[in-house]
């Protein structure tokens, strides 16, 4: 019984040195396991908060384009990043007028300005490549949606 004791835990031991040296994954993976990588909570932060800024936006949008029909590709767009970071891919804004809801496309325009700067922001302190790409492909897709909205207005 002492013996099993003493090999536990030296495997014990051992793989908290593997783990601090960096190569625990490797060793894992020569005896066939597939290890998988925990999410890193900053990055699960930024893409809550980026999914929670574009549902923002379509309700914004949506209370604007009552009297805009020209305003679905801005909203297709919208939606599209949307599904891109939440895990409800169907996910709908809010019902009701957003907190400070925009009055016209040019002060909705200067809102998405600012949520395309965010998300640059979110790119550049995001640890994955994975959430690096999409946070910087959301930056650029908003700074297109700003665009638009300006030349709409």
């Amino acid at each position: 019984m002492l013996q099993a004791g003493a090999v536990v835990g030296g495997a014990g031991v051992a793989g908290f040195a593997a783990h601090r040296a960096g190569v625990f994954d490797d060793g894992l993976r020569a005896v066939g396991v597939r290890p998988h990588a925990k999410p890193d909570p900053h990055d699960v932060a930024l893409l809550a908060e980026a999914a929670a800024g574009q549902a923002e936006l379509l309700a914004a949008l949506d209370i604007l384009s009552q009297g805009q029909p020209a305003v679905a590709d801005l909203r297709a767009v919208l939606r599209e990043q949307l599904a891109a970071v939440s895990d409800d891919p169907s996910a709908t804004p809010t019902a009701g007028a957003p907190i400070g809801a925009d009055t016209d496309l040019t002060a909705f325009a200067e809102r998405v300005e600012a949520m395309a700067t965010a998300r640059a922001d979110g790119a550049l302190s995001a640890g994955s490549l994975a959430v690096i790409k999409v946070l910087a492909g959301m930056s650029a897709g908003l700074e297109q949606v700003g665009v638009a909205a300006r030349r709409l207005a």
